[in-house]
């Protein structure tokens, strides 16, 4: 955790994608909540610590009513899976019951999460090392200026594909102005995404966007601001946003020795 004022803390955070404990038998299962109500996830979690069953992961998404709680939880011996399974089907507001075990002991790796989603959108994790590692051989097989310009397209693409996910969280919520949906739903998208801690700020018509921790610096060395990805992936975005060119330019840069990376963009009002 990041700490700080309120709003300067981050807590990292894993998916279940991938469980690793040692020695211990793990169970994945996947709960169907046909109708949400108060007190169901702790009626469920209740099942799971009278069995003495430690849960180590668990996931909970739920929208008009229904969605899916996920839990990932070591198996003591003699714990009977079937009869843990009817327990959990017969509480009030869950539907079907599935769930998977582990093949090597300590190691489980669900196979049955997937698509990957925010919202309707599909996503992909990528480790952001092998970005960087990707950026650093461009650059020694193309030399810095051509690696830069095709990393800058690459974001560039990139970023429109995004904003499309924005805009339609944008709709549902009933925001409209570019301007706010860039301050309430692109900003902190960027973070939550695994990318960087973003904050703007706007002084005389000119934003000045700050990230810190931004995957393409950190763990890199560079004599010249070099986030072309980060920069064509702001870029890309915002011009669908406001539907019009606007100008950016990194001003700093984590892999140069700044504290944080920055971007002066110009966006003109019309």
């Amino acid at each position: 955790m990041t700490r700080g004022s309120p709003e300067d803390r981050y807590f990292p955070i894993e998916i279940p994608i991938l469980t690793i404990s040692p020695g211990k038998k793990l169970s994945i299962f996947y709960l169907e909540v046909l109708r949400d109500r108060p007190g169901i996830l702790a009626e469920v979690t209740e099942e799971f610590s009278s069995r003495g069953m430690n849960i180590v992961h668990s996931l909970a998404h739920v929208e008009e009513g229904k969605g899916l709680i996920i839990i990932v939880a070591e198996r003591p011996d003699g714990v009977n899976i079937e009869e843990l399974k009817g327990h959990l089907g017969s509480i009030e507001g869950i539907g079907s019951v599935e769930y998977e075990e582990s093949h090597i002991e300590g190691l489980l790796i669900p196979y049955h999460l997937f698509p990957f989603l925010r919202g309707t959108v599909r996503l992909v994790a990528l480790n952001a090392k092998a970005i960087t590692s990707l950026s650093e051989e461009l650059s020694k097989i193309l030399g810095s200026s051509a690696s830069g310009a095709i990393l800058f397209r690459i974001g560039y693409e990139m970023g429109k594909g995004f904003v499309i996910g924005h805009l339609k969280i944008a709709e549902r919520v009933g925001i409209k102005d570019p301007f706010e949906i860039l301050r309430h739903i692109s900003v902190p998208l960027y973070a939550s995404s695994g990318y960087g801690i973003a904050s703007l700020e706007e002084a005389g018509g000119v934003f000045s966007l700050r990230i810190r921790e931004n995957f393409e610096a950190v763990d890199r060395k560079s004599k010249e601001p070099s986030c072309y990805m980060t920069k064509g992936m702001w870029k890309g975005g915002l011009e669908r946003i406001f539907n019009r060119s606007i100008s950016i330019e990194e001003v700093k840069c984590k892999a140069r020795g700044d504290e944080y990376c920055e971007f002066k963009i110009e966006i003109p009002r019309g």
